[in-house]
């Protein structure tokens, strides 16, 4: 069975509930492993291992979490494991949500293929933005059919 990885940094709990909601929608068709993991408790052979990812982070000053960061910087050295497979984005933000550009570069830069729209939440995910989040991880999802 496929494995999707939700991996994101949340300090104020709006982007981990973004994560959930993700997750919610990659796993509705129970096709799929989903595992939810805040990015500073993940393992690269976990990583390195998934299907498919979901990235998550709050927008500081139009850049994404330093976490975050790291995780890609890392994945650099193993970029022909991550080649192609497919990956969608979303932000928390305050007012800005520019940072989703810098975690579609990243993402891209070390292999992945983007497979939806990213989602940008300004705080707290309204009703609105949760269902955008779970047709986020629905769309994740399908592009491993």
């Amino acid at each position: 069975m496929p494995s999707i990885l939700v991996v994101y940094y949340s300090k104020s709990g709006n982007t981990r509930k973004m994560a959930e909601l993700v997750a919610e929608g990659a796993g509705a068709s129970g096709d799929h492993v989903v595992e939810l993991v805040p990015v500073q408790n993940l393992e690269s052979v976990d990583f390195l291992a998934a299907d498919a990812f979901a990235f998550g982070s709050p927008d500081y000053f139009t850049y994404i979490s330093g976490h975050l960061k790291v995780l890609f910087d890392d994945a650099l050295a193993s970029k022909d494991l991550l080649k192609d497979k497919p990956f969608v984005a979303f932000i928390s933000h305050g007012g800005g949500g520019g940072a989703v550009k810098s975690l579609e570069t990243l993402a891209q830069a070390v292999g992945l293929k983007k497979a939806a729209e990213s989602v940008k939440c300004k705080g707290a995910p309204d009703a609105q933005s949760a269902k955008a989040c779970r047709q986020l991880g629905a769309a994740l999802a399908k592009s491993l059919s």
